[in-house]
């Protein structure tokens, strides 16, 4: 094939991992080129470590020069309008026009979905929510916390959990744990639903260790700062004296201008490959990471269809994927790697101790999920995938 471009739209673990690959599988003559609004790249699961100010935002943030040198086009814009008809992105600086466009934009977080929810609740889903929090936690000494999961789906299905079991973790070497309530609403009826019934029981037990109470099933309608409560779907209504909220997800208005999400909101993809098939146009369209929604072949119950989880691992193993199809579109004699559906994670639980799980998110008759319990060598070995990813990928 002649020379080509791929434009990579987002450079998330999902983004950079197909522009790395990519450039390992194609020739210089190929331009890569991956667009992100910021600088910097984070990883998500660093956030709860500045929340309790284990970390300063300095210390969790990477620059993405390091894929300039490695023969990445790594351009500072702002996406406004992606063309699928003629293959070209506009940013704020002009037209790209592409043979391949990879869209890895992510969720955006929108807390204005839910009515009071941005006055009245902190956020730790953001690097700078979780850097407002830390100084309101080091100085919270007594009271009601309500971490507060509003709508699904959400990134990281288990990072509220884990926050929770990490504040309380917190505020006990404080010695001030007996005097605060931890509580868990959730519009879910289990956590991590998709992982199964077993993950969610365990996660649950580790709540209950700890006196954090758990309320599933709890559809946050709106809430009021001035009281400081939840009203929530079933007309009830709880005070707290400190919110945490995981806000709402959607797509970025940038891909439901360009009409390719469903009902759902996402971008339905092809479950092997994370081509965008029901568009065509001038350029091969693909996406990867939170953006996307993929139905799992598997369930738990034949009336309720399962998704893919959003994660960073996820996303990780899809652009490794989007990488080799977009090779073997250039060169025929490549072979075409397919998703498998499988990711691992780690969910902190205090104490420098973790729980590693395995996910087969495509197995039949339902995902399967094997996970242990919490230890230290499994935190280790979360520092470490954290530290490894970041060595491989970007420095």
């Amino acid at each position: 094939m002649a020379d080509t471009t791929t434009i990579i739209l987002g450079g998330g673990f999902g983004g950079i991992v197909t522009a790395n690959n990519l450039r390992s599988l194609l020739g210089s003559e190929h331009e890569i080129i991956l667009i992100d609004h910021s600088p910097h790249f984070l990883v998500g699961a660093t956030k709860t470590w500045v929340m309790l100010g284990q970390r300063s935002p300095s210390e969790v943030l990477v620059n993405r020069s390091g894929l300039s040198r490695r023969g990445i086009q790594v351009l500072e814009h702002e996406v406004l309008n992606i063309d699928i008809a003629n293959g070209e992105v506009e940013t704020h600086r002009g037209m790209l026009r592409a043979d391949f466009i990879v869209i890895a934009l992510g969720a955006n977080l929108n807390m204005g979905l839910i009515p009071g929810l941005e006055a009245a609740a902190h956020t730790f889903y953001t690097l700078e929510g979780a850097e407002k929090l830390q100084p309101v936690l080091d100085n919270f000494k007594a009271g009601e916390i309500i971490l507060l999961i509003a709508r699904v789906p959400f990134k990281c299905p288990p990072a509220p959990y884990e926050a929770a079991l990490l504040l309380h973790d917190y505020f006990n070497q404080r010695g001030l744990r007996q005097d605060i309530n931890l509580s868990i609403y959730t519009v879910e009826n289990a956590p991590m639903a998709t992982a199964g019934p077993e993950i969610g029981q365990m996660i649950q037990a580790e709540l209950a260790k700890r006196d954090i109470a758990f309320h599933p099933g709890k559809k946050a309608v709106r809430c009021n700062a001035d009281l400081n409560s939840v009203i929530f779907a079933d007309d009830t209504e709880v005070a707290y004296d400190l919110l945490i909220a995981v806000p709402p997800h959607e797509a970025p208005k940038v891909v439901q201008r360009a009409g390719i999400v469903d009902t759902s909101g996402w971008i339905p993809v092809n479950p092997d490959t994370l081509e965008v098939s029901s568009f065509s146009g001038r350029a091969k369209l693909f996406a990867v990471g939170d953006v996307t929604r993929m139905i799992l072949p598997g369930r738990y119950d034949s009336e309720t269809p399962l998704a893919l989880p959003k994660a960073g691992v996820m996303a990780d193993a899809q652009g490794h994927v989007v990488a080799q199809q977009i090779a073997s579109l250039v060169n025929p004699t490549s072979s075409g790697k397919v998703f498998d559906g499988v990711g691992v994670c780690f969910l902190e639980t205090g104490e420098e101790k973790a729980i590693k799980a395995e996910g087969h998110f495509f197995a039949e008759p339902h995902p399967v999920m094997a996970s242990n319990p919490p230890r230290p060598n499994y935190y280790q070995e979360k520092l470490s995938w954290i530290e490894d990813w970041l060595t491989e990928n970007l420095r």
